[in-house]
């Protein structure tokens, strides 16, 4: 009985030793993992709209035809920087969207296509719908950083209308050729495309200023009217068509300034 007895114990020592001897070489065999974080990029925060009108870049933002997705295009720097973080803010319906990223400004027009929707992981995309518009936040890094804030447009001409507005409506726009386009933007860029120089050797402008832009060529002719930032006896509707600027006869009447133009990209007023 007690030979039998330390047999069983012998044979629970052996059986221990074994599996001793086993976590061991496991353990030995195995890789530790070690998991590295990169550090989040801390996102620039800056004043917004503090540097002069003339020294801001000209922005647009152009819908495109699927009406699915925006382009966001910087096109002229007039303050030096090399990359650009942006925030876009927009409405559809009652909920309030985004999309942020960085935009490399090495050369120009430096352009970001914007999705208008959500994309889950398993990539399933869900398209965003009755969307009005809402902020662009621009934040350049440079030698010195700086930052812009506007508003923008988003219009769904499904109705044909001959009319556009801005978001604050103090830009207005009316011309039978809008009834054949379905997507535009109204935009308050924050800044004006190069080449204005050749407007006036002294000009001010005493209006915002507004791009305008479409999801297909329109071309044509409407009448603009744009509401000014100080009361003037005089001063002139201009706009840019992408290579130069022209001037338009202007009436004013209770600090509203109108004139028949030319479709083109980008209107201010000037004295």
């Amino acid at each position: 009985m007690k030979k039998k007895k330390l047999l069983i114990i012998g044979g629970v020592v052996f059986i221990l030793a074994i599996i001793v001897i086993v976590a061991l070489l496991k353990k030995g065999s195995s890789t530790e993992e070690v998991v590295t974080q990169e550090p989040e990029k801390r996102r620039l925060s800056e004043p917004v709209n503090v540097i002069p009108v003339m020294e801001r870049a000209y922005v647009s933002i152009l819908p495109i035809i699927d009406g699915k997705h925006l382009n966001i295009s910087i096109n002229h720097l007039n303050k030096e920087a090399t990359s650009v973080e942006y925030e876009l803010e927009y409405q559809s319906g009652t909920m309030l969207q985004g999309a942020m990223g960085e935009i490399d400004l090495t050369s120009f027009p430096a352009t970001e296509e914007i999705f208008l929707g959500s994309c889950s992981a398993g990539g399933a995309c869900t398209y965003h719908t009755d969307i009005s518009g809402g902020n662009l936040l621009l934040t350049f890094a440079g030698t010195e950083n700086y930052a812009l804030k506007t508003n923008w447009r988003y219009i769904d001409n499904s109705t044909r209308s001959t009319e556009v507005a801005s978001w604050d409506a103090k830009f207005q726009l009316e011309s039978q050729s809008l009834a054949s386009i379905r997507y535009m933007i109204v935009f308050n860029s924050p800044g004006i495309p190069e080449g204005y120089e050749e407007l006036t050797d002294d000009f001010e402008l005493v209006s915002d200023i507004y791009s305008f832009s479409t999801s297909s060529t329109v071309q044509g002719e409407g009448e603009v009217s744009i509401r000014l930032i100080e009361d003037v006896d005089s001063a002139k509707i201009v706009g840019y068509n992408g290579s130069e600027w022209v001037k338009f006869d202007t009436t004013i009447e209770d600090k509203v300034a109108k004139a028949k133009v030319e479709l083109m990209e980008l209107y201010t007023v000037i004295r």
